[in-house]
């Protein structure tokens, strides 16, 4: 059995025994809905996944763009942002099994550093 048979296989075998959804794109509509400025996966996580690559796995093994947890499960390879850690900690917190995002209503933005002077003072 060659390398790539197996990785494929293990990735099919991935997709039939994913745990449910944990982060999914009806979050980013459910958040878009609420008017929140939702333009991607980056609204809480903190890095970018490599899109035209997860695409074509996607179409390789007949899933839609947007179920990242096909292959993944609840092991998306991305760790999150403050709004994400926020969403999260509210989940526990509530002791629920799914994250509402109009919860996103009562998250605080961080305050930004204050930008590092250039100018040293004589």
């Amino acid at each position: 059995m060659s390398a790539a048979f197996r990785e494929t296989l293990a990735a099919a075998l991935a997709m039939l025994l994913a745990s449910p959804a944990v982060a999914t794109v009806e979050m980013q509509v459910q958040a878009k809905k609420l008017g929140f400025a939702v333009g991607n996966c980056l609204y809480c996580h903190a890095h970018s996944h490599s899109v035209a690559v997860m695409k074509q796995k996607a179409k390789a093994f007949n899933l839609s763009d947007g179920n990242c947890l096909g292959c993944h499960g609840a092991n998306i390879p991305s760790k999150l942002n403050d709004r994400g850690r926020w969403l999260v900690a509210e989940k526990t917190k509530r002791g629920v099994k799914a994250c509402d995002m109009a919860w996103l209503h009562d998250y605080k933005e961080p305050t930004p550093a204050p930008a590092a002077s250039s100018h040293q003072t004589p």
